[in-house]
């Protein structure tokens, strides 16, 4: 009987670490997933939708500017995006991730990748004499919350990356 008890236990114990380690491997797909979608979103037109993946009391640091109100900095990157229209109708901005590293500990979640902005200019201005596409290196690490079943970004640290 004193047997059956201990293997009783031993499956109980084992169950659980499958079932919570179930839950970090999902923790982790959901996280990586709203990068991902930060990293779609990061197009001329996609900015808006990309504001719905961030807490409203998220801190965005850029070229070494802090802006803690967020609705500010998405009015800010808005009207960066509505000149770059006018200026380069027709041009198109394409990003992609690399190397995306994540932590999560508990409802926190810290991750740094890279991001590479790609804009491609349009016809008129490449006849102009402006390159093809011009290429942005960047450094990012973002930490994430998970509220109310859903992860937010409540942090992102932009920084160029040092091309060698």
């Amino acid at each position: 009987m004193k047997n059956i008890s201990n293997i009783s236990k031993l499956l109980i114990l084992i169950f659980s670490l499958i079932s919570i380690s179930s839950l970090y491997a999902d923790d982790m797909d959901d996280v990586e997933a709203v990068i991902n979608m930060y990293i779609d979103f990061e197009t001329y037109d996609g900015i808006d939708d990309q504001a719905e993946l961030m807490a409203s009391d998220r801190t965005y640091i850029v070229n070494g500017v802090r802006y803690s109100n967020n609705d500010r900095s998405m009015e800010l990157q808005n009207a960066s995006n509505r000149v770059s229209k006018r200026a380069f109708p027709g041009a198109v901005r394409i990003t992609t991730v690399e190397d995306i590293k994540i932590r999560i500990n508990g409802d926190a979640a810290i991750a740094s990748f890279y991001r590479v902005i790609n804009n491609i200019n349009n016809a008129d201005s490449v006849k102009a004499g402006a390159s093809v596409m011009n290429s942005i290196y960047q450094t990012v690490s973002m930490a994430l919350f998970k509220r109310d079943g859903d992860w937010k970004i409540v942090h992102t640290h932009i920084s160029p990356t040092i091309n060698n």
